[in-house]
Order: structure tokens, then sequence, then C-alpha cells
């Protein structure tokens, strides 16, 4: 039976989401989870929620699905080490050093992959199996064709979202709120960029008469395709709002219980819920919904450019728990002559307790079945109702304090009975993730990267002094990179002493999965001399083509501290690149812990959304991307704000849009601090730039690392950015 997980932002709502007919339930506490500004659960919340949960046989599940700072890893470790006590059902993670750790200090606790992982295809799910994952969240722009692929394929669990508020980028992938302001989505803070007002521009003029919330995407609603998903082996369906109240959670969880469980009736009892269901969402919080990405359908309908904020709705259900489980009774004597009452429930759970009293037969008032019932019945807050319960003898005396005292007996006993009972999902089991590549000697000669989508770009980099060319991965230019364009970027690098390595993109899908591989093989017969590894489906695809050069971990993968850099270089990888979002002292910090070489993106415009979404299709062109003429390469399109501040927005060969800052990255005056901080390997995102550019940020650099320019600080220049080297994230 397919699993219907609902969120929870408190105590109350995990017990109105079991009332309303849950099988799961997921929730953050009070730290380390992507829902920062909820009220979420202290460590006895916690406890009470897993506890009240197992009685009722649903699971329970912890979102720790934020980016750890190395900082925060002792405090981590004892958490982990208290929900594994508590008895939870899986953690939802992230970051890779939160598996390890968990692995570590709390083996027992089932690893699930959340969405911020951005797995998107089967090579993904591949990749979190073969590391210890029992369950994977997907990404949720694929397609239902996609999802039932993945399905059939996968030999563990796939978690679907299918109701509630969406993201606009691919999720772990988002770097909007933390550029404009500090607050991270990677961190549990997102500030919302996306449910903002923007104005489309190409070359400079305005496309659209009135600015609209152009990235703020509709509620999804999957009730459609909910038959389909189910077919299709979907194990987990997924509700999202956990910032939302009781009313919200019990009318959708509601909603989708009738349609799972109607699946498997008659097409009219189908049909009677479906139709039940839908009125339920009408009157549930919604920005307007959608289902367009599981139908392969994404358009202008997709967003809701007038309506950001929703239809508010009064919390006016009763929340909390109001059903209970059913318990019968029998009274009799133990073999010593005793009073004894046995409790049991319908799943054949059964506990007794026996009191310090023997009965006697009654001289007025016996203690008939009724008078019985009328004491044991009083199980107040309990989770039990009592349902009949039996006497082997009405003649006999009982006071009431003697059967009030087994009650609480029996009833604690039943308790303990059933969860002692309760089947905890198994751990998954992975390989040692010990590096062996670690390393103590200092950097020697800061290698200079850069990273470039055309072959001019490639000539011009490493005809002023690039060590290394960055080639392939995602383009800026809408197309893809040919057999010819990679020969000749390898002999351009080659020819100059460079080398040449390949990209890979941030998101690999099922339906592109084919093209990528292709690529990477038309880059390998080229002569590269190594690959960057951009999402982790990445690492299963090299591992079935049995490629053996060296590998890199890019910044996409998200690696913000010292443990996930050491699981990187375990995994095989011989440098990483830091996440775009730690600060120089973190990595400065990565670099004395993990030993491993750490490369910095220090130049260019960072890219804060990848979408698939397609906001130039759907206001410069037909509205809707299939059959979409291609309007993205007849100009340059841009999202205007209404600080005035400009966001260039480039398609790739796979039609997916890359917003990118407003402001370039630049590093250059603070080439010293980054000497000092042990970094290996800097940076510059040279993509979608002319061969101009690319040859004056080179020379730039190349004289900072050999010493001869000293770039002297003055005024700190406006025009551009310093990311979050000196600015850390909430």
């Amino acid at each position: 039976m397919a699993e219907l997980l609902a969120p929870a932002g408190s105590l109350e709502n995990v017990l109105t989401a079991i009332d309303a007919g849950a099988d799961a339930v997921y929730f953050g506490g009070k730290g380390f989870n992507a829902r920062k500004f909820a009220h979420n659960l202290d460590d006895a919340e916690i406890g009470q929620a897993v506890r009240t949960a197992h009685l009722f046989g649903v699971k329970v599940y912890v979102t720790v699905n934020i980016l750890m700072a190395d900082t925060e890893l002792e405090a981590l470790s004892a958490y982990l080490q208290r929900l594994d006590s508590f008895g939870v059902d899986g953690i939802i993670v992230q970051d890779l050093s939160v598996a390890a750790l968990a692995r570590k200090v709390a083996p027992n606790l089932p690893l699930h992959g959340s969405t911020q992982m951005t797995v998107a295809d089967l090579d993904g799910v591949r990749f979190l199996e073969a590391n210890g994952f029992t369950q994977a969240v997907l990404s949720r722009e694929l397609s239902a064709q996609e999802i039932r692929f993945i399905c059939s394929q996968s030999s563990i669990p796939i978690e679907v979202f299918i109701h509630g508020a969406s993201c606009m980028a691919y999720s772990g992938q988002c770097l909007m709120s933390s550029f404009l302001g500090g607050r991270s989505g990677n961190r549990g803070a997102c500030a919302q960029p996306c449910r903002q007002p923007y104005t489309l521009l190409c070359d400079g003029e305005p496309v659209m008469k009135h600015e609209a919330y152009v990235l703020s995407l509709k509620d999804l609603k999957s009730l459609d395709y909910m038959d389909e998903l189910l077919d299709a082996g979907v194990t987990s369906f997924k509700i999202e709002g956990r910032m939302k109240g009781d009313t919200y959670v019990r009318t959708v969880v509601s909603a989708y219980r009738k349609v799972i469980d109607a699946h498997y009736q008659s097409p009219q009892q189908r049909k009677a819920a479906h139709r039940e269901a839908a009125a339920l969402l009408e009157s549930a919080f919604n920005r307007s919904y959608q289902a367009d990405f599981l139908g392969n359908c994404v358009s202008r309908h997709t967003l809701a450019e007038r309506n950001p904020s929703g239809r508010q709705t009064a919390d006016d259900v009763v929340g909390g728990l109001t059903r209970k489980l059913s318990i019968y009774g029998h009274v009799d004597v133990a073999e010593d002559g005793n009073l004894r009452l046995t409790l049991w429930d319908e799943n054949g759970h059964t506990a007794s307790a026996v009191a310090d009293f023997q009965p006697e037969p009654a001289r007025q008032r016996p203690a008939t079945a009724d008078y019985v019932q009328g004491q044991v019945d009083r199980l107040g807050d309990t989770p039990f109702v009592l349902a009949s319960v039996t006497v082997w003898d009405e003649t006999k005396m009982i006071p009431a304090s003697v059967l009030n005292g087994l009650r609480r007996q029996a009833v604690q006993a039943l308790i303990d009975c059933i969860l002692a009972d309760y089947p905890r999902p198994a751990a998954g089991t992975a390989p040692d993730w010990q590096s062996s590549t670690l390393t103590d000697e200092p950097v020697q000669a800061m290698e200079l990267i850069v990273r470039c989508d055309s072959v001019d770009g490639v000539a011009a980099a490493v005809a002023h002094g690039a060590d290394i060319i960055l080639f392939g991965g995602e383009s800026y230019h809408h197309h893809p990179f040919g057999t010819k364009a990679w020969q000749a970027a390898v002999q351009a690098a080659h020819e100059q002493g460079a080398a040449l390595w390949a990209a890979t993109p941030r998101i690999v899908r099922e339906e592109h999965r084919a093209a990528v591989q292709n690529e990477l093989e038309r880059a390998i017969a080229a002569g590269i001399d190594g690959i960057y590894v951009g999402a982790m489906a990445v690492f299963t695809m090299l591992e079935d083509l049995n490629v053996t050069l060296p590998v890199r971990a890019d910044w996409s993968l998200n690696i913000f501290n010292s443990q996930a850099a050491q699981v990187y270089t375990a995994l095989g990888c011989t440098a990483v690149t830091a996440s775009v979002e730690a600060t120089l002292r973190q990595m400065k910090e990565m670099v004395r812990l993990s030993g491993c070489p750490i490369e910095a993106v220090v130049q260019g415009r960072a890219e804060m959304m990848v979408t698939e979404s397609c906001v130039i299709s759907s206001f410069a062109g037909k509205g809707q991307k299939k059959g979409c003429p291609g309007v993205c390469a007849r100009g340059a399109y841009a999202l205007r704000d209404r600080r005035d501040e400009t966001f260039p927005v480039v398609t790739d060969q796979y039609c997916r849009n890359h917003i990118l800052n407003s402001r370039d990255l630049d590093m250059a005056p603070y080439y010293k601090d980054l000497r000092r901080a042990g970094i290996a390997a800097i940076r510059i995102e040279g993509r979608g730039r002319n061969p101009q550019w690319i040859g004056q940020q080179v020379s730039r650099y190349r004289r900072l690392c050999d010493g001869t320019e000293t770039m002297l600080l003055g005024k700190e220049d406006q025009t551009v950015t310093r990311g979050h080297f000196f600015h850390g994230i909430l």
C-alpha cells in the first residue's frame, strides 16, 4: 500500500495529520531543518509525536535537510543520537556530511535523500542507494512518465511531492534569496524572492506591459495524476506545507486519503472520491493549482503571475487527535486467585495487569459487566476507546479503586506492547566513506581554472594563461556541444599546455540522460583530461562507463563543510569546489580539516536559479515550452526587479533557464586572502562571455597568481559583489 506523507510544523499538526489518515508524517526539530521559521518541535514534542504516531502505526520522518557548517557538526551529532533514541523512522537529508555522521553515531537511522539533493533520474537514485539511502525524494519537475520509469527500475522506495507550494528553481540549486539578502534556502531561511514581481526585458527593452510575478509557480495539485502515479509504483506521496495550520493539514490529507483508498475500489467509487477530494482542495489555501510538470506541459499557465500570496482560509477545523484505537477487555482471576485485567487491540497486541486483591462473593453490590465496563471505560486522554469488556463472574465484589488501578497498569502495558512491536524500518548499508586521499601538503601553485562554453572562449583563456579549461555541461547559448567542438576545445587547450576538463550538468533528468552520457562519451573520445561532477547521477554514469579519468566535485553539489569534502574524496574525487555560499573562513576550515584540495569560484556571474519553467517562452514566445520557436536565441533577455537590478536570463541546450546575478563576483582584490586560506584553485565563470572579456579576466588573475602584480585595496567597487566570501548566510 502506498504511503500518504503529511507535513507538520507543530505537535498539533502531527496529531491532526494522524487523525486525518496520514500513513506517515514529517517535521523538523528546532534546528537543522529547511523550515527555519516554522514553529517546529522541541525534543519533548518529538518524543511525544513519535510515541503517538507509532501507536497508530504511523511513521515519523524528521527533516535534517540543510547544509551544515563545521561548527555545527558536534551539536548535530548529539541531535542525531537523540532522534535515534526516539525511534524515528528516517531522517531526510541534503548534506552528505549528515549522512556520514549519522552512519557513525546513529547507524540505525534510515536515510532519505531530500529533494534538495536534486535527484531527477534513475542514476541519481542508484547513487543514493549505493551510499546507504533507503528512500529517494525526486525533484518536483519530473513528468509522470519519467517517474514511472524510475519506479519500475529502482530498488528503493520513491517519494514524490503531490501537493502544495513549489519552488521556481530546482530545489537545492537556488541561490537567489541567499545572494540578494543572505537568507539561504539551503539553510531553511529562504526569503522567497520568487514571489516578487519582475519585468522581462529583451535587449534592454520591456517585453511586458506590466510587471508580473513571473517566477511564482501556482501550487501543485496532483489529483488527476494520482491513479497513474499509484499504478507507476510510487511508494510515498508527499504533501508540502510545514508552514501551514491545522485546517490545511486536515483538509489536504483527507482529500488525498479518499483518492488513495478509492484507487483499490470500483471505478464508480474512484470517481466519487476524486469529486469529493477536488471539492475539499478548493477550500484549502492555494495560489490556484497546476500539475503541468507531471503532464510535461509547462507554460505560462503554470505561473501564478497575478496571485503570489494565495487565497487565505480560516483555521476553522478541529485540530489534534480525535480518533481512538478500539480495545477489548476481560476481567478474571490469575492462577493465584488475584484479580486480573487483560486488554487487547484489533492487531493482536495483548497486555495484562494483576492486582494484589482476591475477590470474594458480594453481599450487596456485585461487580456486574456494566459496572466493570463503566470503570474500565474511563480511558480519558489515552489513545484508546473501549469496545467491550467481559467478566468471568458477576457475583464478586470488586472495589472501583482496584479496577481503576488495574486499568492504568494494563493501559500502560498495552501501550508498551504496541510500541515494542512497532516495525521500525531498517537502515541501509553502504561502502566505507573513509577517505584515503587526504594530504597535509600546502598548496604550492594555485591553479587558474576558466569555464567556457565556446571554442573561441577556450582559445582566449589558454592564450592568456589559464591552467585548466572547464568545457561542456550546460551552455549559455542554447546549443549542445558537438564532436567538432570537443575536438577543437581539447586541441586549443593542449596546444598551449593547458588541460581541458569536461563539465557536467547540475540537473540530469531521465529524458536527457542519454544526451548527457553521449556528450561525456564525445568528450572522452576527444581526449579530455578529467571530469567535473555537477550532479550525483554523474557518479553512477561514470561507473557504468568504466571511466578512469580523474574526477572533481563541482560547486553544485553544495559542499559546505570539511566532512562533506571528505565524503566526496572517498567517492573518488581528487578535489572539490566549495559551495558558493561558503565564506572564506569556512573554506579555510575545510582545507584545514579535510586535507582535500579546495577550489573556489572567484569571478563571473553566479547562477541564481536554474528553472524548468521558461520565463522567455512564457512572456516573449507562444506562452508554452512545447513548440517554442526559440525566441531565447533572438536577443539578450533579463529580469528587472523593483530596485532596477537586472538579472540576465540564458537558456541551455535542455531548454532550462539560468537566471544569473545582476553583478559580477570579483575577488581579485582579495587574492592574498585566498592564498592564505589555502585555496588550491580559483575559477573564473566565463560562460556566455566574449573572448575579450575572458582574456582580460584571465590575464588579471594570471598576473596575481604569478606574483607579477599586487592589487592594492581601494574603495569598494559597488558595481561588483564579493558574494559570500565575507558575509555568511542564515
